[in-house]
This record gives C-alpha cells, sequence and structure tokens, in this order.
C-alpha cells in the first residue's frame, strides 16, 4: 500500500492512518494487517526494507503476536489522536489517554541506549528491538513525546477540509497552511467553491 507522509511528523503521520475520520460511516483503516504496519513505517522512515523483511518472517511464524502488534498500534493510533485533538480544541487531554500513552512511553523508553559510534553518541533502539513485532512502535511514541514538548506543538494544524481533518505541521513562511496537501484537500475545496460561485451566479 502506498502511504501519504504529508504531515511533517512520524507520529502525526501515524494519526492518519486513518482515513475520512470525521465520517465513521466513510472510515477506511489503512493499517488493516500487519504488513501495512510495516509498509507504513517503511514510507515514513521509522525501519528500513531489510528490517521489514525481517519483521515479515517473524510474524510469519508468530501470527498471534503479529495480530497483538496491530491490535496495540491502533489503540497507540488512537490514544495519541484524542490527546492532540483535546489540546487544538484547548481541551485537557482525559486523564486515562495520558496515563495510557506513559505506559507506551515507559515501555519505549526502556528500551532507548546510548551508543557510541562514529566519533560521537547517538541513541538507538537496544537488542529487545530484533526480538519484538511491536519495536516499530517505539520510533513513534518518540515522536510524538519530542513534538508534544516542544515549541513546534504551537504549529500542529488539522486539514480545513471537513471531510479529511488530518494532522500536519504548518511550517509555511506565514504559518498559513490550511490543507494537509494542496493537490488533494486544497484543489479539492477550492473546485467545489468555485463550483457553488458559478451556481449562484447562474
Amino acid at each position: 500500500m502506498e502511504f501519504q507522509i504529508i504531515a511533517g511528523a512520524v507520529f502525526l503521520d501515524f494519526i492518519n492512518t486513518l482515513d475520512n475520520r470525521p465520517a465513521p460511516e466513510r472510515h477506511k483503516e489503512l493499517l488493516s494487517t500487519y504488513r501495512d504496519l510495516t509498509d507504513w513505517a517503511v514510507q515514513a522512515g521509522v525501519i528500513g526494507a531489510p528490517r521489514r523483511s525481517e519483521l515479515w518472517r517473524a510474524a510469519e511464524g508468530h501470527a498471534n503476536a503479529a495480530r497483538t502488534a496491530l491490535r496495540k498500534a491502533i489503540e497507540l493510533r488512537e490514544c495519541l489522536y484524542r490527546i492532540v485533538s483535546s489540546r487544538l480544541k484547548n481541551r485537557r487531554p482525559a486523564s486515562d489517554d495520558l496515563a495510557l500513552f506513559n505506559r507506551f512511553l515507559g515501555e519505549a523508553l526502556s528500551n532507548l541506549q546510548l551508543q557510541a559510534g562514529g566519533g560521537g553518541f547517538r541513541l538507538d533502539w537496544g537488542e529487545t528491538s530484533e526480538q519484538r513485532l511491536d519495536s516499530l512502535l517505539w520510533p513513534v511514541i518518540k515522536s510524538a513525546s519530542d513534538l508534544l514538548t516542544s515549541h513546534d506543538w504551537g504549529l500542529v494544524r488539522e486539514c480545513d477540509s471537513p471531510s479529511c481533518r488530518w494532522l500536519f505541521i504548518d511550517r509555511s513562511k506565514n504559518h498559513s497552511r490550511r490543507w494537509c496537501d494542496m493537490s488533494t484537500c486544497g484543489n479539492r475545496l477550492k473546485a467545489r467553491r468555485f463550483y457553488r460561485r458559478q451556481q449562484s451566479a447562474s
């Protein structure tokens, strides 16, 4: 599956894997299988193609673990959406959602290690990630914790299209970006407005 990676932050692109979110009757789940999840992770730059192949092989031999990892991914995504949506509406996120995310965060950060290399140091995921089918969620969790506690949080926007509402970081010069993607939602909305004006004129 081809995913649109347009949000400017890994965890926002992750939230955007549920399409048509504002219309429950038209929801389109983009993460229907564990393979979909790994495909998204490669396209989002979370893992590389060789790691995806390893995860596929592991999932084939551990189908229950793969289903559990997918359920966990959906649970994380919806938790993140509720937290972000609350803050965009100037509301305090539900304490249950914060507690759930903190459990995800604690698990992810417990697998982050300081490693030496290239004349310096870097943070990397430990050896446990090689055996865990849900380890590809850890960079998503780290992305969320980094952005939610940074000044860039103020640049997070929701697409202006009522049928979309995908999330993105507005890094435009005047911070006036309105759509997740001009070539889809932006042009579609402009076309509708033009059509309505033409109808009114006639």
